[in-house]
């Protein structure tokens, strides 16, 4: 009957463990790392090993200990109605004195989790010429944003490096767009340019949409999910000023 329980236990716990997933087994082992986008956020989550997470348990201020006051009775003054003398009485009773509480002991570390929110950079749009741009005479856009950002962080005892590419969708206003992963440049050098064909008041909108990598003890994978943030820009094209000017006629003979 005992050796039938014992197999019955190592049973159960083999079928246990296959029954966990592979990601849960090797995070006994090695660190476990998971990159993903949430909120617009780049979310860095790292687990090592099986038991609880690591927490340190705050030990209690030790109580004050006062030093009793023994006050002497005094005793009243006997009323003498003979000979005998009052007895005085005092007190027998010894000072109570509090021991000094002992500090709680910390738990043990079997465990260690970790979670790292980074925020992606905010675009800010820049265009030449900065003041009234002329219809039929190209616009030269750019961004602040670098072409690729790279980060370096530690988790759970493990460097994670992250790499991110933006691509960036220019919204001119006018019902063109332009898509590119350059961050452009003004005038002369750079290549995103917008020719207005109309004098007005338009929105610049920019779309940057944001992928990447993460890599981890060599191991390189991609970042599930996009992130797309927003930019907006007033722009006002105005049309270049033009005046007629008579022909002047010479006549035969004048100088």
């Amino acid at each position: 009957m005992k050796k039938l329980i014992a197999l019955s236990i190592f049973l159960t716990s083999i079928f246990t463990w296959m029954s966990l997933p592979a990601h849960a087994v090797d995070c006994i082992e090695k660190a476990c790392i998971d990159v993903y986008t949430q909120d617009g956020k780049i979310v860095i989550e790292g687990r090592k090993g099986s038991g609880p997470v690591e927490k340190k348990a705050v030990a209690p201020a030790p109580a004050r200990t006062r030093k009793p006051v023994v006050r002497k009775p005094v005793a009243p003054k006997p009323k003498i109605t003979g000979t005998a003398k009052p007895k005085v009485v005092t007190s027998t009773k010894k000072p109570v004195v509090r021991k000094k509480a002992t500090p709680a002991a910390t738990t043990s570390a079997t465990s260690l989790s970790d979670k790292l929110v980074e925020l992606l950079p905010t675009t800010g749009i820049a265009y030449s010429p900065s003041f009234q741009p002329l219809i039929k005479v190209p616009v030269f856009f750019w961004c602040d944003v670098p072409e690729v950002i790279t980060k370096k962080m530690e988790i759970v005892g493990e460097i994670i490096t992250v790499q991110l590419k933006p691509t960036f969708i220019w919204h001119y206003g006018d019902g063109t767009f332009f898509m590119t992963r350059k961050a452009g440049a003004p005038y002369p050098d750079g290549e995103i340019q917008h020719t207005y064909s109309n004098q007005g008041h338009y929105l610049i909108e920019l779309i940057t949409r944001w992928e990447g990598t993460f890599t981890v003890d060599g191991a390189t994978a991609p970042i599930p999910g996009k992130i797309d943030t927003v930019s907006v820009a007033p722009i006002s094209v105005v049309a270049a000023p033009s005046r007629f000017t008579p022909p002047v006629l010479y006549k035969k003979g004048t100088p």
